[in-house]
């Protein structure tokens, strides 16, 4: 298995930045705890895509 910290810490850096992004938005909850499928939904498509461009070998 093959491990790239850079891969990681970019894909850390663009799962808190959709994060922070969409609660500055108003397009997830803002700190109401549990689980919230809009935010989910966003950093799925996020890392998915972030994926497509820069695959893991």
């Amino acid at each position: 298995m093959h491990f790239d910290a850079l891969h990681a810490a970019v894909a850390a850096i663009l799962i808190f930045a959709t994060i922070w992004g969409m609660k500055r938005f108003g397009l997830a909850k803002r700190d109401t705890g549990g689980w919230d499928w809009a935010l989910f939904a966003g950093v799925f498509v996020v890392i998915f895509l972030f994926n497509l461009i820069w695959p893991v070998d």
